[in-house]
């Protein structure tokens, strides 16, 4: 096993555990608080990334509209989301406007502060919405299981058996054996979880939303390999040994935790 290899495995095993306890056993708002800290993470890794040449202003403000949209939707009114979203334009229009040095360029940069800010912000503020839920841990619990179990058996799949390239232009590793296996694993640990701790949950609906997990998670993976390809660089950052950066641990949930919430909220009626 090479060093890599055992820092991933350390790493895992002194992260993981502690924060499914907080999940658990913790007060609700300890979930929310969670997620705004990946936010902000997630965001000053975004704008590395895809902004690596703006002021720090420009920074500053993009990383506190996300961050600001994840409290809102955390802790606030979800009927405010458009009246921000209003006033995120604005603001952002108005800061590239006074601090573009070449204009030709602003668009570009305000496009790319604003896809930030839904991308990170918007998005993973999700999960803190699912807990809102009834069973809403449980409900977050099952996401992060499904997504692990996608990530694990799309990764065994894929090196045991993977022939052909899914995408190799953005992950020339990734294989359509890959992508099977990982959808196959997240049903089949959805499953499980959903027999343990949610037994009134139809099979069917279970399937249901461990497929759309599954093939989702899938989508964010590409999603941030596409971001990391335009900034031609491996891992998103270096916060995890052996992991990469917050959006390298993000990448999954970011279209599959909107989904899992819309899916129970309408097709299937969980009341807040």
């Amino acid at each position: 096993m090479g060093g890599l290899e055992k820092k991933k495995i350390w790493a895992g095993v002194l992260i993981v555990p502690p924060l499914i306890l907080l999940i658990v056993l913790g007060p609700s708002f300890t979930l929310s608080l969670m997620v705004l800290v990946a936010t902000f993470l997630g965001l000053v890794e975004f704008h590395r990334l895809a902004l690596p040449d703006s002021a720090k202003i420009e920074r500053a403000v993009g990383i506190g509209l996300g961050v600001l949209l994840s409290i809102l939707l955390a802790f606030g009114n979800a009927k405010m989301v458009a009246p921000l979203l209003v006033l995120i334009l604005l603001v952002l229009s108005v800061l590239f406007m006074r601090t573009s040095q070449n204009l030709t360029t602003a668009v570009t940069h305000i496009a790319a502060s604003l896809f930030g800010t839904l991308y990170v912000g918007f998005l993973i503020s999700h999960v803190s919405l699912i807990q809102n839920l009834n069973h809403g841990k449980t409900w977050v619990l099952f996401l992060i299981v499904t997504v692990w179990g996608d990530d694990i058996f799309a990764f065994s799949c894929g090196s045991l058996f993977g022939k052909h390239k899914l995408y190799p232009k953005i992950s020339p590793k990734k294989t359509y054996e890959g992508l099977a296996g990982g959808v196959l694993g997240s049903m089949l640990i959805a499953s499980v979880f959903s027999f343990l701790f949610l037994p009134h949950v139809a099979f069917g609906t279970c399937i249901f939303l461990a497929l759309g997990i599954g093939v989702l998670g899938q989508v964010g993976d590409f999603t941030e390999s596409m971001l990391k390809r335009s900034a031609r660089v491996k891992d998103s950052g270096d916060l995890i040994p052996g992991h990469g950066g917050m959006l390298d641990r993000l990448d999954s949930f970011l279209f599959s935790s909107p989904f899992l919430y819309y899916s129970l909220l309408y097709l299937f009626k969980e009341t807040p």
